[in-house]
């Protein structure tokens, strides 16, 4: 079992946002700091690839920008 733990992703997200404002905030907030979908899919595709002598646990991928 392998724990991977995004940060800010760009998907869908902040289409669902019905609050004005606090689409606007997250949008933003997106645009400045997100990293994409495939980022994360690379990462998933490098950890299940690993050969069976190699135990990945955990991994938290985050934009460099995001605190």
């Amino acid at each position: 079992v392998i724990v991977i733990e995004p940060g800010a992703v760009s998907t869908e997200l902040v289409d669902h946002i019905t609050h004005g404002a606090a689409k606007q905030v997250t949008e933003h907030f997106y645009e400045a700091t997100a990293i994409t979908a495939d980022d994360v899919a690379q990462i998933i595709a490098f950890a299940v690839s690993r050969p069976r002598s190699v135990s990945l646990n955990e991994i938290l991928v985050r934009p460099t920008a995001q605190a």
